[in-house]
């Protein structure tokens, strides 16, 4: 296809995507993919929750709410603090992905969820709209973005999807929630297009923690971009185009994808939520460590493994920094990940956080841990295995594979095993999150959404 043909079908396809998104009703969605965007409304919340007392969030928080005495929004942590709309949305998107627990979706890397909801749970909270529109704007923008990441894959691994997407899926979910019209719609997706943050791949690997901001700054942009688009500034219908293929130099781009299967297809059923607060591409490992610590429990300590290795996807490859700085730096290093599941175990919570960085039995293990490309990887949702091998001082050789990480497409967790993380991650702060998450996923099993007032729903997390 030439280049003047490829930008024509670019163009097609994203007019369909608008028309489709504008005329989507709540009536379209299957209750099971509401009842799924209800469970990833869920946990990600929690996840920014998660986050608020790491001490860079807190301290942004702090500051936001020095400045901000507006009561348009809540800022998810303990007691759940009011700012206005763009404040609210600018705090919970920097924790939206800070400690790696938000959901994601694999058939190519993006996290639509945490690049809108920061967005869409703010700015309905400030207008008063209905969880009817709330959740056909976590619908769609997870749609919108998904399709975006599908149909220009090739950006990775050089441009982190984060800053390739936020404006984009940022600004989908607050079209969706004006109800903006097929062409003022276009004209925001393009205008965002044209403000993405195109950060490095290599920052969370490096531990550049502005990698963590590329969401909130999503939000402020996406904002603008429908602010913009309502008085007839956009870009063109080739925007979205020349920024992601000829800028940001993806080799191909996938017109189909824009347009495949709408109203059929619904990703929010397709993505994956995180039982580790680490890179996906880790989780395999660690769970199939972990069986093997289970199995012979006198190795947790890490005192009597000589040295691990870790087989894995070529993707799984960048994430071999032995020596993190950061936390971002120790949740995107497979060594370190190993290392910390043979001294403290898979679930300990500290893991990731600031003391794993100076725990010396993790340092040290780490610098014995090596990775090894898998050769012949399947595809989808089969792309991330990991085999682990376990040399012991004595000489031994133990061994374990692992095909899908739990809580991947392939091994999808169940809405109670959702609910519990929920709970886990929100009850110190916020003690109602798993309630009203019940709450909700009730009210749409029965078709009920509109006795349900989204405001009073996310004054429920906290004890007034």
């Amino acid at each position: 296809m030439t280049i003047e043909l490829d930008r024509q079908a670019i163009e097609k396809s994203l007019d369909d995507l608008c028309n489709w998104a504008c005329t989507l009703k709540i009536s379209d969605i299957p209750k099971d993919a509401l009842a799924n965007a209800a469970l990833i409304l869920g946990d990600n919340i929690a996840a920014i929750i998660s986050a608020a007392d790491e001490p860079e969030v807190k301290a942004y928080h702090q500051r936001l709410m020095a400045a901000d005495s507006t009561k348009q929004a809540t800022l998810f942590r303990e007691d759940g603090p009011q700012l206005s709309l763009l404040n609210a949305a600018l705090g919970n998107g920097l924790a939206s992905t800070w400690n790696e627990l938000d959901d994601g979706y694999t058939k190519t890397a993006v996290h639509p969820g945490a690049l809108s909801q920061p967005l869409i749970l703010a700015a309905a909270e400030a207008h008063g709209h209905s969880f009817e529109d709330v959740l056909l704007a976590t619908v769609g923008a997870y749609e919108i973005g998904t399709r975006f990441a599908r149909t220009w894959p090739g950006t990775l691994p050089r441009i982190h999807p984060h800053g390739t997407f936020n404006a984009v899926c940022a600004a989908a979910g607050l079209g969706l929630l004006r109800k903006l019209k097929p062409e003022t719609f276009l004209s925001a997706l393009t205008a965002a297009s044209t403000m993405v943050s195109p950060g490095p791949y290599s920052y969370p690997i490096q531990g550049a923690l502005i990698r963590n901001a590329w969401p909130a700054a999503g939000a402020w942009l996406g904002h603008f971009a429908c602010e913009m688009a309502e008085l007839g500034i956009g870009g063109t219908a080739s925007g979205p185009y020349d920024v992601f293929q000829v800028g940001l130099g993806a080799p191909i781009s996938k017109a189909s994808e824009l347009n495949i299967n709408l109203g059929s297809e619904w990703t929010v059923s397709d993505g994956y939520h995180k039982l580790y607060g680490a890179c996906h591409h880790s989780h395999a490992a660690m769970e199939a460590l972990e069986a093997m610590l289970i199995e012979r429990p006198e190795l947790r300590g890490g005192q009597d493994v000589k040295s691990a290795t870790v087989h894995c996807s070529k993707m799984a490859m960048n994430f071999n920094n032995a020596t993190p700085k950061t936390t971002l730096g120790a949740k995107f290093s497979i060594p370190h990940a190993i290392a910390a599941t043979l001294v403290h175990g898979a679930e300990d919570p500290g893991n990731f956080l600031d003391q794993s960085l100076s725990d010396q039995a993790i340092k040290d293990l780490s610098l014995r841990v090596n990775l090894v490309e898998l050769p012949n990887i399947k595809p989808w949702p089969y792309d991330r295995p990991a085999k682990v091998s376990l040399l012991l001082k004595d000489g031994a050789l133990l061994e374990n594979s692992c095909e899908a990480a739990l809580g991947s497409s392939a091994r999808p967790l169940d809405a109670a095993q959702v609910l519990t993380k929920i709970h886990q991650l929100s009850q110190a702060s916020a003690p109602g999150l798993q309630k009203a998450v019940i709450k909700l996923r009730e009210e749409i099993s029965l078709d009920r959404l509109g006795e349900l007032n989204f405001s009073r729903w996310v004054q429920s997390f906290y004890r007034r």
